[in-house]
């Protein structure tokens, strides 16, 4: 038992290792401060170096046959290459949209090839770029209606006085729960999940490795907000969630959350280890037990908050 705990403590250190080499080696060589040691790699992007924007400006990686990540430390971007062009699920914000364009390219892919950019959510880390991106590539944009409606509410702000300039893209394809966005042979089947936010654009698709097919999801939004009415909400997409079946691949629109990070790891540390795999050892990305143990956590975080949004309506004397 002494020899299997120090080699998997030992596996786990050199992991660790690899992703502090793998992501940050550029940043740390500019001279960065090291990050807080009790911190994962994925949580020093939200927690201890959230504001060191060169930081965050990690390298894109290759995750499955057709699928990569081109976003920040802070909030992915994924991009999946078809027979007919490009999707990218999510944008990123400024400064950083010219770093995403650029990972991009570094895959060996134009963004001028972009045909669709789906948005999960209408919080602004994610449709920031969309604007810019739409303007490069003529790309479609597409979304849940509940989160055009913050989009809209976004525009209506005052732009600040000083860069970086936010700007809020045209409305375009309203998503609705069931469509199926095609492109080429690629096919992403639309669930809406509210909770996070009104409208929560969640994705099915098939990703490849080495030939080999496997269910991913992407859940747009894990975390709840919005009171007692977002808690119900929050309620009932988890409970969807977890029912979805054959789920092997569950991809994150953050690699670190306060109240539902991923067990075993975010993407950057599997990141990590995809980068030591050999041979036939399996794809750390493709884990089934690890997405049906974060869909049951998730069903704890969503019962707690709205027992607690409940009791806090209550205490100040509103409808539970």
């Amino acid at each position: 038992m002494l020899q299997k705990t120090l080699q998997e403590t030992l596996t786990g250190a050199m992991v660790t290792a690899v992703a502090a080499l793998w992501l940050q080696a550029p940043i740390l060589a500019q001279g960065g401060a090291p990050a807080v040691e009790t911190e994962t790699l994925s949580q020093t992007f939200r927690g201890s170096r959230r504001t060191d924007l060169e930081y965050n400006k990690i390298s894109p990686f290759k995750v499955f046959d057709n699928l990569y990540h081109v976003g920040v430390g802070s909030v992915s971007a994924w991009l999946i290459p078809t027979t007919d062009g490009l999707i990218l699920i999510d944008t990123v914000q400024e400064p950083f949209v010219d770093h995403v364009l650029n990972n991009i390219r570094n895959t060996g892919f134009d963004p001028k090839d972009i045909k669709y950019i789906l948005l999960t959510q209408g919080h602004l880390d994610h449709f920031g770029g969309a604007a810019r991106i739409r303007e490069l590539s003529g790309a479609r944009v597409a979304s849940a209606e509940g989160d055009w409606v913050l989009m809209d509410e976004y525009a209506q702000r005052p732009l600040p006085a000083s860069p970086p300039f936010h700007r809020t893209v045209e409305r375009d394809i309203v998503l609705e729960e069931g469509d199926t966005i095609t492109l080429g042979s690629t096919s992403l089947k639309v669930y809406l999940m509210p909770g996070h936010t009104p409208g929560g654009a969640s994705f099915e698709f098939t990703v490849f490795d080495k030939g080999t097919p496997y269910k991913a999801f992407l859940l747009a939004g894990p975390e709840p907000r919005g009171g007692v009415a977002g808690a119900h909400d929050f309620v009932a997409s988890m409970n969807r969630v977890a029912e979805i079946p054959d789920v092997s691949v569950g991809l994150l629109i953050h690699s670190w959350l306060a109240m539902s990070t991923y067990p075993n790891g975010g993407t950057f540390e599997r990141a990590a280890q995809l980068q030591l795999r050999r041979g036939d050892d399996p794809h750390p990305f493709v884990d089934p037990a690890s997405w049906r143990g974060w869909t049951e956590r998730l069903k704890m975080v969503a019962a707690t908050y709205l027992a607690e949004e409940e009791a806090k309506a209550a205490a100040s004397g509103g409808a539970p």
